[in-house]
């Protein structure tokens, strides 16, 4: 009876997900307080901040910030407030520790690879391919070490994939206002809403007879996402200007981000990690020291914890997946169907990371490679949809799907002694 319950329930996707979910989460949770801080919180308020702080990465803004704004000032007011709420609210119940940084981070780091794997069955209609993808997307070890941090970028995901989501079901007043949420933690996640956007006005104007009918169509779905993501965000700056006094409306502080973001521009000379190299595995950019304690014993040199940002063998799948989409859709368009899922792929790319190219070579804007974190949900759902045929085809993905976790578990952040010991005994880093 008790095998054929596990084959029941365990063989369910939702299960699958749940299960998946929490084994990330326990990951990140065993790893939380890693690194421990020095120094009390009073003297890791101002810059220059020291390593003894434990701020990995861009927490070395964003826990500051939280801290003052416990104080009643407003600061950072470049980035919204909603995730550095969540930090606070996790300060105010566990302690101004990593613990309480992190811990609302974390969990939206978890509920979005259950959120991806939901978007996956969505679009691939099948729950072993669904399952890939989460898996996937959870062992990408960089995308794990940013939503392990007390930084915005978690949240943001975990709401645009909900967003998403409720786009893909047809529910789109409930997407606007997870989109707001998403805007409200982080402006940039407006390129993922706006491929969601695209995809749907090229799949109208392949559907409508008249051009103008594709517009309108649009339009009203504009009506009822995009407007209500709006308010939500202007809601949410007002409650921030109001009680912190940091801006007369909200409409003012909105033109302040937006300027703000608009200035951040390199100079010659200035070291810029350009988006040819951010899923180029001939030409790959430097791994990324987020934060990194070295050890040598016995002239053997190892890392205990290690936060990088890195290529992973799911970013080097990225222009496949893009030619792939472009070559399936003109066969698809000959036959007289709409390539769906290759018309969401390809304006997800194009507006989450394509886009960085004109921004950065012509533009001058400062771009870094984490921001294809955004990416990466579209190619765990891409890869698996052009490898998903055949038994062939099934069994390459399995083999890159082995090959993404065994890669997670090399550079995973903060490793035990006796990982640290195997990896170091077949010679590979640790």
């Amino acid at each position: 009876m008790s095998v054929v319950f596990l084959r029941k329930y365990l063989g369910k996707l939702d299960i699958q997900l749940v299960i998946l979910s929490i084994i990330i989460l326990t990951l990140k949770l065993l790893i939380i307080g890693e690194p421990w801080p020095k120094l009390p919180p009073s003297e890791c308020i101002n810059p220059p901040l020291s390593t003894d702080c434990a701020l990995i990465f861009d927490e070395a803004h964003y826990v500051p910030a939280a801290r003052k704004m416990l104080m009643g000032m407003a600061v950072n007011n470049e980035h919204p407030p909603l995730s550095k709420a969540l930090i606070i609210l996790g300060i105010l119940l566990f302690g101004d520790n990593p613990v309480g940084w992190r811990i609302f981070i974390t969990l939206s780091g978890a509920v979005s690879v259950y959120l991806l794997g939901k978007l996956a069955e969505i679009v691939l209609r099948n729950n072993v391919l669904a399952l890939c993808s989460a898996i996937l997307f959870a062992f990408d070890v960089t995308s794990f070490n940013i939503s392990s941090m007390a930084i915005l970028d978690a949240p943001a995901m975990m709401f645009s994939l909900l967003s998403a989501l409720f786009f893909l079901k047809g529910r789109y007043t409930y997407s606007g206002v997870a989109a707001g949420l998403a805007l409200l933690c982080k402006i940039s996640s407006l390129f993922i809403f706006a491929a969601l956007l695209l995809y749907y006005f090229l799949k109208m104007s392949y559907l409508q007879e008249r051009f103008t009918d594709s517009i309108r169509e649009t339009l009203r779905i504009i009506e009822k996402t995009l407007i209500i993501s709006l308010v939500i965000l202007l809601a949410g700056l007002a409650v921030y200007d109001y009680s912190l006094k940091a801006y007369s409306t909200p409409f003012e502080h909105l033109d302040y981000i937006l300027n703000y973001h608009s200035i951040l521009t390199f100079k010659e000379g200035d070291t810029v990690h350009m988006p040819i190299t951010w899923a180029n595995p001939i030409m790959p950019f430097p791994r990324e020291a987020y934060f990194v304690v070295t050890v040598t014993v016995n002239g053997k040199e190892y890392h205990p914890i290690a936060y990088y940002g890195m290529q992973t063998p799911l970013w080097w799948m990225t222009w496949l997946v893009f030619a792939f989409s472009i070559y399936s859709s003109i066969l698809s368009l000959r036959n007289k169907v709409f390539p769906d899922n290759e018309v969401l792929v390809l304006s997800w790319i194009s507006l989450t990371y394509l886009v960085f190219f004109p921004l950065a070579y012509i533009l001058h804007r400062w771009v870094y490679p984490f921001y294809f974190y955004s990416t990466v949900p579209i190619i765990s759902i891409g890869l698996p949809y052009i490898l998903g045929e055949d038994k062939f085809s099934k069994t390459i993905l399995f083999f890159m799907t082995t090959v993404q976790v065994a890669w997670f578990i090399v550079w995973f952040p903060v490793k035990p002694q006796w990982l640290i010991d195997s990896l170091l005994a077949i010679g590979l880093p640790a």
